[in-house]
């Protein structure tokens, strides 16, 4: 997918993600973070000095958050249901924690603002 995404400017992983593995541990079904291996692959070859991650999951990016606090070189976004798994939250970028039971045309509305 990152190769792709070279190629074509962009590219989309709609299967969900790996986005609640964390530094040396898994969690929320996740064994490993996909997503953190691939930005920090890219860097490493010289790829991609820059990373957005636009998380539209339901559930927080909360392992995506946590490897890459601090970490200039990875932008994250979160916009998942505020009451879903994770229970504790960790602080990325930009987090929008929405209420459960919104309409696609509230969210979307959100997500264009």
């Amino acid at each position: 997918m990152a190769r792709l995404a070279l190629q074509r400017g962009i590219a989309c992983n709609s299967a969900g993600g790996s986005h609640h593995a964390g530094i040396g541990y898994g969690a929320g079904y996740c064994v490993f973070n996909d997503v953190a291996v691939a930005a920090r692959v890219l860097r490493a070859m010289g790829l991609a000095m820059k990373t957005l991650v636009i998380d539209l999951d339901v559930q927080q990016g909360d392992g995506t958050a946590e490897i890459f606090r601090g970490d200039d070189a990875v932008y994250t976004f979160s916009m998942h249901c505020q009451d879903k798994f994770p229970v504790r939250k960790q602080a990325g970028d930009r987090d929008v924690g929405l209420a459960a039971g919104i309409g696609d045309e509230t969210y979307l509305e959100i997500l264009s603002g």
